[in-house]
């Protein structure tokens, strides 16, 4: 299916696990047995929504998503990251496309605490979006995509450094995986920076598989099964989706889907600031390079 999405600068190769099969245990997940089944290293399993890293091409893409989506809309500008590790160790597994150097990253997060920034999180925002609320003056909500285990070892302790929060878009099989050049943070790890208050956990599917490029069933299971084992590892959950790839983002149906199993909203990695009613089921996010926040209009 071709997603209806106007693309704008570099295109990223994707480094994440797609297509595991399910098991009939919640919670099992055979790497051994499938693991030809992932999407690992410089392969993927679907081209994704472009990128936004530098300042050109965030300019060249706000300039045509700068009118709100309709409905009541904030202003909010939601960061999308996905690996933060030393520039060094990007380099060495190929993975500098969606790599924000771990150095840098603090920098980033200095300069939101040090200039008035506060962070909120996704429900947060939401929340606010569906009741016609407000949130903090220069709010911003940092998202971090995948489940990688460098977020925990670098990007977990700068936003305690910095008391900060982020977000966690979870695929929730993967959890505690090593594959290829990949490795993802435990349930363990995901409980710790969760009762820490400093990050919040949302369903990013359950083996990262891009919606509407299968059944409505495998859609379902894969949203369902996630949504299980956050409550289940995790105690709670958030009618809030994440969209693996961006795919199914301008979908009407994959919408419908979302709303008749009882989720509220979902992130996209479509660019824009403007979070609206009119897309709440489509919120548009910031990719984040190797600059400063400055950069990308923060």
């Amino acid at each position: 299916m071709k997603l209806s999405v106007a693309l704008f600068g570099l295109f990223s190769a994707v480094i994440v696990a797609c297509a595991l099969f399910l098991s009939n245990k919640l919670g099992t997940v055979s790497v051994a047995d499938e693991a030809t089944n992932l999407c690992t290293g410089n392969k993927a399993c679907m081209q994704a929504a472009a990128s936004i890293f530098s300042e050109e091409a965030y300019k060249t893409a706000t300039d045509t998503a700068t009118l709100p989506a309709g409905g009541y809309c904030l202003q909010v500008p939601v960061l999308l990251y996905h690996h933060i590790q030393p520039q060094a160790d990007a380099v060495a597994k190929g993975q500098t496309s969606l790599s924000v150097d771990s150095g840098e990253f603090d920098k980033q997060m200095a300069y939101l605490a040090g200039n008035g920034y506060t962070t909120i999180s996704a429900q947060q925002l939401v929340d606010a979006i569906l009741s016609h609320g407000q949130v903090p003056s220069k709010s911003v909500v940092v998202t971090m995509d995948d489940g990688y285990l460098d977020n925990y070892l670098y990007a977990y302790p700068t936003l305690q450094k910095y008391h900060l929060l982020g977000n966690l878009m979870v695929p929730t099989g993967l959890l505690g995986v090593v594959a290829g050049t990949n490795s993802y943070f435990s349930w363990d790890q995901l409980k710790e920076m969760v009762g820490s208050r400093t990050m919040v956990a949302y369903n990013h599917t359950w083996s990262h598989f891009p919606m509407a490029q299968g059944s409505k069933e495998k859609d379902i299971q894969e949203i369902t099964t996630a949504q299980n084992q956050l409550r289940q590892f995790l105690g709670t959950t958030s009618p809030i989706l994440v969209y693996p790839y961006g795919s199914g983002q301008t979908v009407s149906w994959v919408w419908q889907l979302l709303k008749d199993n009882g989720y509220v909203a979902a992130f996209s990695t479509l660019p824009g600031r403007f979070q609206c009613e009119g897309n709440i089921f489509s919120l548009p996010r910031i990719h984040i390079g190797n600059a400063p926040l400055s950069s990308y209009g923060i």
